[in-house]
């Protein structure tokens, strides 16, 4: 058999990773280096083997046929051990052995055809041991596959062929009616090889198989472990959270394992093997922000379809990214990027709900002058007149820093009403006209976004005098409400256990679908329609916010391929249940190197006027973890802010807003 050409970098010792570096003096001894199959040269997409049963029957629809499949392996095992000695068996006897109400012959014939072609299609090469067969090729070796598996080998070969890994010759136990298990096998192999067993070296992840009975038959058996037993055994990664996928396993005749925490696993390991020393960028959009986003656009899909909207409008920054795996995942319906975001709602909202809105100018988490309260709108032609009038009625550079001082400030900006109300009916003109020229249509479109409070879907509302689908997230129980808005994860604070997460780190939940897409502050209208204008952000916090979510967002995008072929067989509780147990570990108990890494990360609240606090100024651990930084909110600021929000909103949301406060900075 002609052997395929080999695509590697070098192999000049010290130019590999260092676990090829570790075996390749025993591939360099050896005549022929033999791998095992599964989990060794090929991976699948799940965690566990027999989740491909669960995928399986959810494609098929043939209700049981998960627990029948396995069911009639372990029968046709010990049938053939009582007639022969040997526990080999092949696809056809299990099939034979599968006892299922209602299905005849033919319906078997198509369940096996359909494993076939199921594992033929999902297996793929592993990112750890392909490296070591591209050395074994490239050294010149004779290279073949030795497994105990039901599965021919005709179509072991072929799958092999297809991911690169063409062997010299294929060894199969069902064929050979003995095992690896039992030595026997490898006697097998070097009888037809032609050469001593010393002279081979076999690799593969199971150790009794792999190494202690290959010992035993006199080969030099080296055990590597599956990517997902040295995911297990990295303390980089969150044990909690990976422990938690590996474990939620339903029992009972009505329940199935949770494929999408299977997904997910598979995925975390494949991706370690790939990136052993990842930086924290690719290993948070790995293992936290591929799920989320990839989820939150899976049901974004079907709660598109239940309720027939015409038109997904992303907004922005959130949608980027998950306009993005929208397309990956080949979602069906129309889904487009809509400008909306708190600054561009919040100005136009000034024109018809002045006094429930001005005091939102002031609402930051730091003290700061009214003059940079409303330098930081830029909102260009008007600012110079209003900040002149301002300073009639108030100072301009005193900081806001107590209640008093917040409270002149409002006054201030009432006075100058007029003022506020043109430059919001200029905005809000231009804002419309934006609209309209996308055709956004209340009555049969969506918007989708993060969540939380929902203020930018309330603001828009009032810009447009009509209600609107709006699909988030999560949403909080102080959030604006109506019912055509839906959420994914919490809806209007009624799961206590994620509304626990989000006052604890909501930030993290923020920090999936961060963007480095410009901003838009605002629209203006000109001769040829509307042109908008963004918002201005300190460069150096760009670059560096930037160099994080480009990294995390490969990583997002290969999660969604991962997860493609099946996002028609995922349940949206199954998502639901796997972003719990991996957003209740990160944030409750992170490990020491995904909380000094993400804590420390700049994020920018407010507007900007935060001073580029750290996610960890806001994000409570279980044991109460802060980051340090010099700007956390104090007391006095909070009691200001409670203030504002009690003239603004009254009694019972201010109060249901401190509850939070207080939830989060007692944990401290």
């Amino acid at each position: 058999m002609a052997k395929p050409e080999v695509n590697v970098i070098s192999h000049q010792p010290g130019k590999l990773p260092a676990h090829v570096e570790a075996v390749r003096p025993l591939i360099e001894q050896a005549e022929v280096v033999s791998f095992d199959v599964f989990d060794t040269l090929l991976v699948r997409p799940f965690a566990r083997p027999v989740d491909v049963f669960t995928l399986m029957e959810r494609q098929s629809g043939v209700k049981g046929f998960h627990d029948a499949r396995i069911l009639a392996e372990r029968l046709a095992r010990e049938k053939n051990h009582a007639r022969s000695g040997s526990a080999e068996v092949t696809i056809d006897e299990i099939y034979q052995q599968i006892k299922l109400p209602g299905l005849g012959q033919t319906s078997f014939q198509a369940l096996k055809a359909l494993e076939l072609t199921t594992e033929g299609e999902i297996l793929k090469r592993s990112p750890a041991i392909g490296p070591i067969y591209d050395l074994a090729r490239s050294l010149g070796k004779k290279v073949i596959a030795v497994s105990d598996m039901y599965l021919p080998a005709s179509m072991i070969s072929s799958v092999l062929a297809r991911n690169g890994l063409t062997v010299d010759e294929i060894f199969v136990s069902c064929e050979h009616q003995t095992s690896k298990h039992e030595s026997t096998l490898y006697e097998v192999v070097a009888r037809s090889c032609g050469v001593d067993t010393a002279r081979i070296t076999h690799i593969g992840d199971n150790y009794k198989a792999d190494c202690e009975a290959a010992l035993k038959a006199g080969v030099v058996g080296y055990h590597i472990p599956s990517v997902l037993d040295q995911l297990f055994r990295d303390g980089r990664f969150n044990q909690l959270a990976l422990h938690k996928l590996f474990q939620v396993q339903k029992h009972g005749a009505d329940t199935s394992p949770n494929l999408f925490a299977s997904l997910a696993l598979a995925f975390i390991a494949q991706f370690r093997a790939r990136h052993p020393e990842a930086p924290i960028a690719r290993v948070f959009g790995a293992m936290y922000g591929g799920p989320l986003v990839t989820g939150f656009a899976a049901w974004l899909n079907a709660v598109m379809q239940i309720d027939q909207v015409a038109h997904l409008r992303l907004a922005t920054r959130d949608g980027y990214i998950t306009k993005e795996i929208w397309d990956i995942l080949g979602l069906p319906g129309r889904a487009s990027i809509m400008q909306s975001s708190r600054r561009l709602t919040m100005v136009p909202a000034f024109h018809t709900a002045f006094e429930k809105e001005i005091g939102s100018v002031l609402s930051t988490s730091t003290a700061c002058t009214l003059r940079e309260c409303v330098q930081r709108l830029g909102i260009g032609a008007g600012e110079a007149e209003l900040l002149n009038a301002l300073s009639i009625y108030t100072p301009l550079d005193r900081v806001l820093d107590t209640p008093a001082k917040t409270s002149a400030a409002l006054i201030a900006m009432k006075e100058c009403r007029p003022i506020w109300r043109r430059i919001a009916a200029r905005e809000m003109n231009a804002y419309q006209h934006y609209l309209k020229d996308e055709g956004f249509d209340p009555a049969h479109d969506a918007m989708a976004d993060c969540g939380w409070a929902l203020t930018s879907q309330r603001r828009t509302e009032l810009i447009l005098g009509k209600k609107f689908r709006g699909y988030y997230v999560g949403t909080l129980e102080h959030a604006y409400m109506h019912e055509d808005i839906r959420s994914f994860l919490f809806h209007h604070g009624q799961d206590r256990n994620w509304v626990r997460l989000a006052e604890r780190g909501v930030e993290l939940l923020e920090l999936a679908f961060a963007s480095t897409h410009a901003q838009i502050s605002h629209f203006e209208e000109c001769e040829d329609g509307v042109r908008p204008v963004s918002t201005q952000h300190q460069r150096q916090y760009e670059i560096l916010i930037g160099n994080f979510v480009a990294q995390m967002q490969d990583e997002i995008r290969l999660f969604a391929e991962h997860f493609k072929p099946s996002v028609s067989h995922i349940t949206l509780n199954e998502m639901r249940d796997t972003l719990y147990d991996l957003f209740s570990s990160l944030i409750t108990t992170p490990t020491n190197y995904e909380y000094e890494e993400l804590a420390l990360l700049p994020h920018s609240r407010e507007l900007g006027a935060s001073g580029f606090a750290t996610i960890g100024t806001f994000w409570s651990t279980q044991n109460g973890h802060y980051a340090e930084v010099q700007q956390a909110t104090s007391w006095r600021s909070y009691i200001r802010l409670g203030l504002i929000s009690f003239r603004q909103e009254g009694l019972r949301l201010t109060w249901m807003r401190a509850k939070r406060v207080l939830r989060r900075r007692l944990k401290r």
